[in-house]
């Protein structure tokens, strides 16, 4: 990689940064994130943990994970800056020509009048190149009605929650029927007003904020012992377990990126769900579908710098808000991305990590049996997990340059997947 290109690729990491280590560094250590406190007046175990809202200062993984901080790449802004609008430069075709464009009227001597030129029609050698002129074009429009292929929205599976398997009390739900499917559906019964969810396995450990009306977490961690806990804010920084339970599940690797959950939430009757269907029209094989989506995105969704300059604590991406917006941070386009591929049946991940040791961002992987090119600088050349960054890419005025930094994937290091 010369030099021209790698200054430009340090210049997209560090403008379009999801983060900075001091927002973040507190999420490494999790053994402290709660410290159990005694009470008297607290009817349950009460955690003094550093879960905290939007006003406060966030410490939890994906809390922090959802407070991305992000610069959009003013790169990307000149880029999209120039680009000609071209529908405002065309005329339309039922506007009038103005009078002083309009070419004018032959002599009269050059006049024929109607039967001269009802005659002229009637020349077989005029008559001739008329007829072979239509059946051209009746040729063409039949042609190009056949070809009209019909949008097929697939059928999105949601996770087979039956309510057969239930860990449960008067406060809290979860319906683990579809852990094998490496979902779980969590919901809260209580009055509190912040709920959070805990679910480990071994040293994984993620957090979320809880809608009371039931949210779907990824169970991504693979198979073997989980332990879930729904907490809910008493006062302060101090929640206490309303509910904790361990769970036995045997989850397939490509199963929880398969289905719609928090961070990639996604439905049949969504935009976002439409346009991969379209997109994907008469597209054969993961990479060739993949490739159709991932060019949409880079090439129609801008950087939202405006949003990323005020973005708080306990943001959640909604792919159809980004595609009908058309622009986004980070988490966005990696949010939208990933709903895309899984509803066309492309597993595919939503990653946080860091670029560059510090660089905290958003980005994708995707699992294909195949290998071939997403665009005409990228090549997936693995068959199994392959990194996407759709922000990079979309931001990068030197897209080949950005490519071989997006390919190589050394510089890239992944601390969450959803």
């Amino acid at each position: 990689m010369n030099k021209k290109t790698s200054a430009i690729i340090m210049t997209v990491l560090l403008l379009c940064s999801c983060g900075s280590p001091s927002e973040t560094a507190e999420e490494t250590d999790r053994s402290e994130a709660y410290v159990i406190t005694e009470t008297e007046t607290a009817p349950s175990v009460i955690l003094e943990t550093t879960l905290q809202t939007s006003e406060e200062t966030v410490s939890v993984t994906s809390e922090t994970a959802s407070a991305i901080s992000e610069t959009a790449s003013s790169e990307a802004s000149e880029a999209a800056s120039e680009i000609p609008q071209t529908e405002s430069m065309m005329r339309s075709e039922t506007e009038t020509t103005p009078e002083s464009e309009t070419e004018p009227l032959p002599p009269a001597s050059e006049i024929i009048t109607e039967t001269e030129y009802s005659e002229l029609l009637s020349t077989e050698s005029y008559t001739e190149a008329e007829t072979v002129s239509e059946t051209a074009v009746m040729t063409t429009l039949a042609s190009v009605s056949k070809e009209k292929v019909t949008v097929e929205v697939p059928k999105i599976k949601t996770g087979s929650f039956s309510g057969e398997k239930m860990l449960e009390n008067d406060l809290a739900a979860v319906d683990i029927s579809a852990a094998s499917e490496g979902v779980v559906k969590v919901t809260y019964k209580g009055s509190g007003s912040k709920v959070k969810v805990r679910i480990t396995k071994g040293d994984a450990i993620y957090d979320y904020s809880l809608d009371p009306a039931g949210t779907v977490f990824p169970l991504q961690s693979g198979s073997g012992t989980y332990n879930i806990k729904v907490l809910e804010n008493v006062k302060g920084k101090t929640y206490a377990i309303v509910l904790d339970n361990d769970f036995e599940a045997k989850v397939d690797e490509l199963s929880p990126y398969l289905l719609p959950t928090q961070y990639i939430n996604f439905g049949e009757g969504d935009k976002c769900v439409y346009k991969a269907a379209e997109l994907c029209t008469g597209k054969s094989g993961d990479i060739e579908k993949a490739s159709a989506m991932f060019l949409y995105i880079t090439e129609n969704i801008t950087y939202d710098k405006e949003l990323a300059a005020s973005v708080k604590s306990g943001y959640i991406p909604d792919p159809d808000t980004t595609l009908e917006r058309g622009k986004g941070i980070c988490f966005d386009y990696a949010s939208l991305f990933a709903s895309m591929c899984r509803s066309q049946g492309i597993p595919a991940k939503l990653v946080m990590g860091y670029v560059r040791g510090d660089v905290y961002h958003a980005w994708n992987e995707i699992y294909t049996s195949e290998t071939g090119w997403i665009t005409v600088d990228l090549f997936l050349d693995s068959k199994g997990w392959n990194l996407l960054d759709p922000t990079f890419y979309a931001s990068a005025s030197d897209k080949a340059g950005v490519s071989e930094y997006i390919g190589g994937g050394s510089d890239y290091s992944a601390v969450y997947y959803y």
